[in-house]
């Protein structure tokens, strides 16, 4: 898969089927986000760099309870907030 033209979608699809590099790409590309809120809340910035890292994995044990794969990013925001 081509890192700039595949979607969050196909992404998750290569996740739900154990692919964690997909996975890694998730992260990569919504690491910014994530990390974002996460500071947004915590105003630390070593904290919210934790609680980013920590959103990534409880997302990763969740991803198959993500109902709308059109939302991943306010997804994975929810989480780290």
């Amino acid at each position: 898969m081509d890192a700039v033209t595949v979607s969050d979608e196909q992404l998750l699809e290569a996740c739900l089927a154990g692919d964690r590099e997909a996975f890694a790409r998730i992260v990569e590309r919504h690491q910014s986000a994530v990390a974002a809120v996460a500071y947004g809340v915590t105003g630390d910035l070593d904290l919210s760099e934790d609680v980013a890292q920590e959103a990534f994995v409880v997302a990763w044990q969740r991803l198959a309870d993500l109902r709308d794969r059109l939302k991943l990013r306010a997804w994975l925001c929810g989480i780290a907030r």
